[in-house]
């Protein structure tokens, strides 16, 4: 009988501890215990910092002799005779570059108001923009181009590039005719079919 009730208490022992190990790999186990990945977030670039609004300039040589990336964004939409701020931004893509400079240039009917000289910079940084703010106008409606002349020094030799960048300016939207009042005859031609109908 003793050895009966040794061994049914072992049995509950041995049933406890295993309860007793399963309800603590549950609490403890699974996602919970899990190692937690550490979330490195990737380093913008300058470059990549842009405005999305800014547009790449084409190059006159494809592929481009510079080693520079040129975009550029309208601040506002080109209208006749106003005033528009337009933002470049240049890009060295090389840690070559020695020396960088330049100018832009407007077509006829696209007059440059200020910004037309891009200051010179030295050993400019790999991917740093560069920024420059132009002011144009448009002289009439119509599809122009600024160009922006980039003059760069690197690894003893001296190259220059053209990058393009189109001004589609508008006019302002024509007055409408003013609308006939009410009841009041819509041609000439119906006021004197009335007249002559009024002296029979």
């Amino acid at each position: 009988m003793t050895w009966i009730l040794g061994r049914n208490l072992a049995l509950s022992l041995a049933a406890a501890v295993l309860f007793a190990g399963c309800g603590f790999r549950s609490s403890d186990g699974g996602a919970g215990n899990a190692p937690i990945k550490s979330v490195t977030k990737k380093a913008i670039s300058p470059a990549d910092e842009l405005s999305r609004n800014m547009v790449s300039a084409v190059a006159a040589n494809k592929p481009s002799t510079l080693p520079v990336q040129v975009k550029f964004e309208l601040h506002d939409r080109p209208d006749v005779g106003q005033p528009v701020d337009v933002d470049l931004a240049i890009v060295p893509m090389s840690a070559s570059v020695d020396r960088l400079s330049g100018r832009l240039e407007g077509e006829d009917g696209l007059e440059l108001l200020e910004g037309a000289e891009i200051a010179a910079t030295d050993r400019p940084a790999e991917g740093i923009p560069i920024r420059h703010a132009v002011k144009v106008v448009a002289r009439r409606e119509g599809i122009f181009t600024v160009h922006a002349v980039l003059t760069v020094d690197s690894s003893g030799q001296t190259s220059t590039e053209t990058y393009s960048m189109p001004v589609i300016a508008g006019g302002s939207a024509p007055e409408l005719p003013a609308k006939p009042p009410a009841g009041a005859p819509a041609t000439a031609a119906v006021a004197t079919a009335t007249r002559a109908a009024a002296a029979q």
